[in-house]
């Protein structure tokens, strides 16, 4: 029933949203010319290129599913690229409110209120990438993930792992960000919203000498706020990022860049389970104390160097360094008695220490055997993390759910803890992108990644040391097949390979996991070079699952295998001059296919259907030229709180708005809605004591500039 409600409100909202711009085409008198203009720097709009702006909603290359630059009909898996017009026009401000655009993929945990990370595909994401190379394994990150300076947000769907080592089988999260330009060009925006959101943010552009061969970029963002949540001391997030790009001659680029961020935030947990439900509190409810919060910076350094050889090699090198610091000091959740409502706690102060480096070296080879056309990708990586983190327990007074009374201080010590994590790891690949006609297109390909694993576990009784290696070989074979040249047919194989820190109550880290995955689909221009569709289907199973000790979460077991099975549709582009649309809707079904303890159960925070809706249209021509409005809908099935289904959260619909005002080619004023019907609702289940409520009604105005 649960389903049916949700599929109806979407069908009725999409039908709504779909017809207003038509009705708003019918009335305008004059035939509709061409889109507003953007700001054009010099020149025409430059082709697409997979690191590039994209013009509107549809992307039509992308470099996450094969590490070159390639159109998303010649990738046998399915791609979703949310381009910087939709963050724009969605006023979004959180990577999670991007991501709910893209079908399958659900908010995860945000560890307290410190970073974000997702479910892809039933499977819980904790890691993702940044202009193809993947963040530190050995933590989700250590911040927010800042939108200023992200031009493209791209989710390639299934195992990655031939092309980027470790990662997790849903999926992997890539964030393309904004390069240099040669053309001076400067902009910025102002925004205020509900509880005291205060945001503002810059970008300036510009070739540094007169050959234009020095160009530089800098983006930087600082945003404050307080929350829905009672009790909270205000958020605040400050980043900046500078890049540089030198291309002393037609053959070689070098691209220098720095990201560094500092924020402060709230530590929550968020609400409770009692028995097969989340309790009945406000969502507002805080069940933390004043003194919790999270302390982190993060520092990342990249080094990228292309050089064409001749016309057929291009060699690439790219290092990558970054650096977290966090500090913790929180009031933890632990039971809640379902009689009385009294939650026991008890206090933390953590301190984390992240270092990662990461050096790839590649080349790209294209060529002919005879009439079959080739693009080999050829390369090694080295990259070592290391996480050094301590944890100091004490007592901390309960407090009753219901009628929660503050003030608590953290009592007597109990225990501290210190772990060193400290791997190294090896990888060597080989992608051939085979043409063998214009209608059949093969990827085969492999990697092996080897790697060492140092683990030291130190508490007031114990003192130990661990070690081990593995290696993996992880292959991918995908065929693509275009009858006719807007429609592609495609299937693929796919495997992953993911070390892991998880340790169980001895120390010992758990085994490395694995998945692999079938998927077959079709990519379809439903209206060439502007409207375009994908359909998947596939089937995904992952082994040595960590998850939480029942018996101590400080630490992990492994759940044996879990499987999802789903079906996806998206559609993105414009439908008619000035309208454009993102339309996705998702089937998942996940089962624990073999565990001791949770064989046969559904896996946490992954709905059986899900879709989401955005679409905007803007007035071209006649007096009401430069005004726009949209909306969109999320709507969420059912899900199951935990790996052990003892409850269930329900789903939910959730309605946004916009309207915005084009002064001119250079300044717009918008207004955007978020939950416009103040719906009540669970965005994530994690465990019985970590489920986090959507924010009510959310207003945010905005003034925004580019010259």
């Amino acid at each position: 029933m649960a389903a049916r409600r949700l599929l109806l409100s979407t069908a009725r909202f999409a039908l709504f949203f779909l017809a207003a711009p038509a009705l708003a085409q019918t009335a305008t008198d004059n035939p509709p010319p061409a889109q507003l203009p953007a700001l054009q720097v010099e020149g025409q709009r430059p082709a697409e290129q997979a690191d590039g702006p994209v013009e509107g909603y549809r992307a039509t290359r992308s470099a996450t599913g094969t590490k070159t630059d390639t159109p998303l009909k010649e990738v046998p898996q399915a791609v979703n690229v949310i381009p910087r017009q939709a963050i724009e026009d969605q006023q979004a401000n959180r990577l999670v409110d991007v991501l709910l655009n893209v079908p399958n993929v659900q908010p995860g945990s945000t560890i307290g209120n410190r970073a974000e990370n997702f479910t892809i595909r039933g499977f819980r994401s904790e890691t993702y990438a940044r202009d193809g190379v993947v963040n530190n394994p050995l933590f989700t990150s250590e911040t927010f993930l800042d939108l200023s300076n992200v031009e493209r947000v791209e989710v390639l769907k299934g195992p990655a792992s031939v092309l980027f080592g470790q990662g997790d089988p849903g999926g992997l999260i890539n964030i393309v960000t904004r390069k240099p330009q040669s053309a001076p060009a400067v902009g910025g925006s102002l925004e205020i919203g509900s509880y005291d959101f205060r945001r503002a943010e810059a970008d300036a552009t510009s070739a540094l000498d007169d050959g234009k061969t020095l160009a530089a970029r800098i983006t930087a963002a600082y945003q404050e706020s307080d929350s829905f949540r009672d009790f909270f001391t205000d958020s605040e997030r400050k980043t900046v990022s500078p890049v540089f790009l030198w291309t002393p001659n037609d053959r070689s680029r070098l691209t220098f860049g720095l990201d560094y961020t500092d924020q402060t935030q709230p530590f929550d947990r968020g609400l409770v389970a009692i028995g097969t439900r989340v309790a009945p509190l406000p969502t507002s409810r805080y069940l933390g104390e004043r003194f919790s919060v999270f302390e982190s910076e993060k520092t990342m350094l990249q080094y990228r160097f292309e050089h064409d050889v001749n016309d057929w090699l291009t060699l690439r090198q790219i290092t990558r360094l970054d650096r977290g610091d966090s500090y913790r000091y929180s009031a933890d959740p632990q039971a809640v008695n379902a009689t009385t409502g009294v939650l026991t706690r008890r206090a933390r102060i953590q301190n984390d220490d992240t270092r990662y480096g990461d050096i790839i070296l590649d080349a790209t080879a294209r060529f002919d055997t005879g009439p079959v056309a080739h693009t080999l990708l050829m390369g090694g990586e080295y990259s070592k993390a290391v996480r050094d983190l301590d944890w100091r327990l004490y007592n901390l007074g309960s407090i009753n759910i219901y009628n929660p009374v503050y003030g608590a201080t953290p009592g007597s010590f109990i225990s501290a803890t210190a772990q060193t994590h400290d791997v190294d790891m090896y990888a060597a690949y080989l992608q051939d992108q085979i043409a063998l006609t214009e209608q059949v297109k093969l990827i085969v390909g492999g990697r092996f990644d080897s790697f060492s694993q140092v683990d030291t576990q130190t508490t007031a009784t114990t003192n130990t040391r661990t070690a081990q290696s593995d290696s993996a070989f992880s292959p991918r074979a995908g065929i693509v097949y275009q009858p006719v040249q807007p429609l592609a047919l495609y299937a693929s194989y796919t495997e992953s390979f993911k070390p892991q820190t998880a340790t169980d109550s001895s120390g010992q880290a758990l085994a490395a996991e694995t998945g692999q995955q079938y998927e077959v689909g079709a990519k379809l221009d439903i209206i060439p070079d502007r409207l375009s569709t994908t359909l998947a289907v596939f089937n995904l199973t992952r082994q040595n699952v960590a998850t939480e000790d029942p018996a101590n979460d400080d630490f992990s077991v492994a759940t044996g295998e879990q499987r999802s099975r789903g079906v996806e549709l998206d559609v993105t582009g414009t439908i008619l001059p000035g309208w454009q649309v993102m339309l996705g809707g998702a089937y998942l079904n996940t089962k624990v296919t073999k565990d001791s303890l949770y064989q046969g159960n559904s896996l946490a925070g992954a709905p059986r259907w899900s879709g989401s809706l955005w679409s905007t249209y803007q007035f071209l021509s006649g007096p009401l030229r430069g005004f726009g409005f949209g909306g969109g809908l999320i709507a969420v099935d059912d899900r199951v709180g935990e790996i052990g289904n003892t409850f269930a959260v329900p789903g939910y619909a959730r309605v946004d708005a916009t309207v915005f005002y084009d002064l001119n080619e250079r300044i717009r004023l918008s207004l955007a809605a978020k939950n416009l019907f103040d719906a009540d609702y669970i965005e994530t289940p994690v465990g019985r004591t970590e489920i986090y409520a959507g924010a009510p009604l959310t207003v945010l105005a905005r003034i925004s500039a580019k010259y």
